[in-house]
């Protein structure tokens, strides 16, 4: 028990460190959070395309709103809430299923070494991690299912997990993958126990969004479409682009089963398991989207390592010994400080960044008016943006993925991306601008697209509108035709 509660504190305060820190990510958690604030739909917030109806993570909206209800949580604190409570649910269950918790210490430890940047993205406060704890909790269930005569606890367990997962993250056809696992592994009888536990779970999880069908389709159109809209694998949001095949992780498994090897014990049953299986898969479809890697296979690998530990730990090492607890106490610390300290700014580079903000009133006339439209061209610029004016009275034309946006301008978007930025692939949105409407990108000089009067908000954030003399021309002919001019 002691050795329990010391790995669950030291992951504890490594979270609180982090934050501490003054930790903010930089991409969909400030969103997610936004639209809590907000209290309004997508599409009162972006401009999209018709077949998106429904929110995609209908579920852990609601959570973050139960949240902010519950304890008066202002946008800071609801992106604590996000951090602290996924990496958390991440990294704190599976000390519950070790014989030697431990090991999974250990494990996380040399996933530092070998795959930091993987396992920060356990720190990002995205609904994905949860999707990351099913994949943890399906490594350690098959194998109870498989031990057991009549499992029904843990396919009950693993079927409200999955629900979980699809009204939390949404992605329920990805949770196919762990039964792919387990048809490699040739386990029939977990096979078919599990699939019943996942079309249960995906159909009860479908229903807490009320309307399980359009969200079903939804959500297989929107992987679809996110593939299926661009010329260049360059234009893709980079989790959606393939990755360098992490060779680091292959010298880790090669250096995992050579020690095997020298201590005389057989590989065999290590590699030709579901949890083994499943990290293989998420590695080789990598290749297609490193999301497959760093969502499904890396927490695989991380627990099959982790169970190749404990293996080690009780052969050589008896529960009460001095030299375990002094094993711990060393992983521990070496974790601790591994995680947290600051190598590269890494958790605070985003500390006091500014951002474009309605409360600033040397920004307001750079900012969309009320029913305007804010251009961009960047996912980055729209997180920070609607995080800092979650109430702001405009709707953004980019937003957290390109195929959301009309057709029209999505079309408009992709020429910018292949032309890298060119000034003359903006003049469709500039054509389309009203005097309400505001371009707004990021970049070191002022941009040279014609047609607008630009100002530097904040340092590299520039802000384009319409001409006040083009504004007042058209006012002008308004008036001249009877109509009153635009109150401004």
């Amino acid at each position: 028990m002691s050795v329990l509660t010391l790995c669950l504190a030291t992951l504890l305060f490594t979270s609180l460190r982090i934050i501490g820190q003054g930790f903010e990510p930089s991409d969909d958690a400030l969103r997610h959070v936004a639209k809590v604030v907000s209290g309004r739909e997508w599409s009162d917030i972006l401009l999209v395309r018709p077949e998106m109806t429904m929110d995609s993570h209908p579920g852990w909206h609601t959570i973050l709103n139960g949240f902010q209800k519950l304890v008066h949580a202002q946008p800071d604190d609801l992106i604590v809430f996000s951090i602290v409570f996924l990496s958390l649910l991440f990294s704190f269950v599976p000390l519950f299923y070790f014989q030697r918790p431990e090991a999974w210490i250990i494990s996380l430890l040399v996933m530092v070494l070998f795959s930091f940047g993987t396992l920060f993205r356990t720190f990002y406060g995205r609904p994905f991690i949860f999707s990351m704890f099913v994949i943890v909790l399906f490594c350690f269930l098959w194998k109870r299912i498989k031990n057991k005569e009549g499992p029904w606890v843990e396919v009950v367990g693993y079927a409200m997990a999955v629900a979980l997962s699809t009204w939390i993250h949404g992605a329920w056809y990805l949770l196919s993958l762990p039964l792919c696992a387990l048809v490699l592994a040739r386990e029939w009888r977990i096979f078919w126990l599990m699939s019943l536990s996942t079309v249960i779970g995906v159909s009860v999880g479908a229903c807490f969004t009320g309307s399980p069908l359009p969200f079903l389709y939804q959500m297989i159109f929107h992987a679809v479409e996110a593939f299926d809209s661009h010329l260049l694998q360059r234009q893709l949001v980079t989790e959606f682009q393939p990755f360098d095949g992490a060779p680091i992780m292959i010298v880790m498994v090669i250096l995992v089963l050579l020690w095997q090897r020298l201590r005389g014990e057989d590989i065999t049953k290590t590699l030709d398991n579901p949890v083994f299986f499943l990290a293989g898969l998420g590695w080789v479809m990598g290749f297609v989207a490193t999301r497959f890697w760093s969502d499904w296979g890396w927490p695989a690998m991380t627990v099959w390592l982790a169970l190749e530990i404990q293996t080690v730990l009780e052969k050589e090492i008896t529960p009460f010994a001095l030299k375990r607890l002094a094993i711990v106490v060393a992983a521990c610390l070496v974790l601790f400080l591994a995680l947290t300290n600051d190598r590269g700014s890494r958790w605070t580079r985003n500390l006091g960044v500014p951002w474009p903000k309605l409360t600033e009133l040397g920004h307001r006339p750079w900012l969309p008016d009320d029913g305007g439209i804010l251009y961009n061209d960047n996912m980055g610029l729209f997180y920070n943006v609607f995080y800092h004016n979650p109430h702001g009275p405009w709707r953004y034309m980019l937003g957290f993925e390109p195929i959301w946006m009309p057709k029209e301008d999505l079309a408009i978007y992709r020429k910018i991306q292949i032309t890298g930025g060119k000034a003359e692939s903006y003049e469709p949105w500039v054509r389309k601008m009203t005097e309400k409407d505001r371009m707004m990108l990021i970049r070191t000089s002022e941009p040279k697209i014609k047609g607008l009067e630009w100002h530097e908000v904040v340092p590299t954030v520039w802000s384009g509108r319409l001409p006040i003399e083009d504004q007042d021309a058209d006012n002008s002919e308004k008036q001249k035709d009877g109509n009153p001019s635009p109150i401004r």
